[in-house]
């Protein structure tokens, strides 16, 4: 999974990147050096995992894994447009943080501090983004139209009724699409096609919340935190015993990080499976509703071209019984078959024959 942060400079996205990725970027500013981007890898948390690498005592342990990528702040002079270069395109999911927070000594570029003006613009951009690589394609589709080619006779409707869609300035998003036509499109990779992750970056006086969240419009594939960066940078660094005592002192019942990581597995529909043994404890992600033949597939393309069946347990139930011998001495596994949907925190055995 890829998560691209973006935001306006002085919005405190490389700050929550740091935190995010448990990093040490420098913030501030653009960094010609590393190309103006940030990567960082980091595990995903499962108290579930955990649970069963303790048990199992592999050899490997291998959690999920989420990257993030911050785009830091263009040279100064460059219009908002740099704010999304091509990389972006890439990500699964876009994180947009939006400055909320008042300190005279971090100059706003706009003067003021106005979180919904800044998100709407951020939004428009995306919007003007996709536009303009729709547009590019429909000139050089309708090129091909001209001298025949059926395919590109095929596009050209789509590509209408998205330009048509954008210039309402509609994000993609909230558009319906046959299969077919999810097919074409995840080749263009459009911004306002993708799910977004509104953080509004808060003051510590703000961290119980600001109202800002609450306020953003809700539709599918946008959710909206409100978390404060400078707070959460000051809890990254503390001991795990300190850490509970200052998030009871501001009043913060979970970590920005874990909120960030629930909201990015429930916009992109995600879940989870483990594999369990001696030689590796892992995660592997799926999206929700994903038949156990194609999680077979996600180990191992063998896996699924072989697959016989597939034997079952939750995690919950693996840990009760206390290891593999005593689930099935109590007969807890269960025999599924390659339609079986694949549970979040379901651990599975793949039998095959190739």
């Amino acid at each position: 999974m890829q998560i691209g942060i973006l935001g306006f400079p002085k919005s405190g996205k490389t700050t929550l990147f740091n935190v995010l990725a448990r990093s040490h970027a420098p913030t501030g500013g653009f960094s010609s050096a590393a190309g103006g981007i940030h990567v960082g890898t980091v595990q995903v948390p499962d108290p579930r995992l955990e649970s069963l690498r303790d048990m199992f005592e592999p050899k490997k342990y291998t959690p999920a894994r989420i990257e993030y990528v911050d785009l830091a702040d263009p040279p100064a002079g460059r219009d908002a447009s740099a704010l999304l270069p091509p990389q972006i395109t890439s990500a699964d999911l876009l994180l947009v943080v939006v400055r909320a927070f008042a300190d005279p000594a971090v100059h706003h570029p706009r003067e003021n501090v106005d979180p919904k003006r800044d998100i709407s613009e951020f939004l428009d951009e995306l919007v003007l983004k996709d536009l303009a690589v729709l547009e590019g394609r429909r000139d050089r589709v309708k090129k091909a139209a001209q001298v025949g080619q059926a395919e590109a006779k095929e596009e050209i409707p789509l590509l209408a009724r998205c330009v048509s869609v954008l210039e309402a300035g509609i994000p993609l998003r909230r558009e319906t699409f046959t299969p077919e036509e999810h097919k074409r499109l995840r080749g263009y990779q459009l911004l306002t096609a993708k799910p977004l992750l509104a953080i509004f970056n808060v003051g510590e006086d703000q961290v119980q919340g600001a109202g800002l969240a609450a306020s953003f419009p809700t539709e599918p594939g946008v959710l909206s935190l409100e978390i404060c960066g400078k707070a959460e940078m000051e809890i990254a660094e503390l001991g795990s015993d300190e850490t509970r005592e200052f998030m009871d002192l501001l009043g913060i019942s979970e970590p920005g990080v874990d909120r960030v990581i629930q909201a990015s597995y429930e916009l992109l529909g995600l879940c989870s499976f483990f594999t369990v043994g001696k030689d590796e404890v892992r995660a592997w992600n799926i999206i929700q509703g994903t038949p156990a033949l194609r999680a077979a597939g996600k180990i191992h393309s063998d896996l699924e071209r072989g697959f016989i069946r597939a034997e079952v347990i939750s995690s919950d139930k693996l840990l009760e019984a206390g290891g593999l011998t005593q689930a099935k001495t109590g007969k807890l596994f269960r025999v599924e078959g390659k339609e079986y949907v694949v549970k979040d925190g379901d651990v599975l055995n793949i039998r095959f024959s190739v």
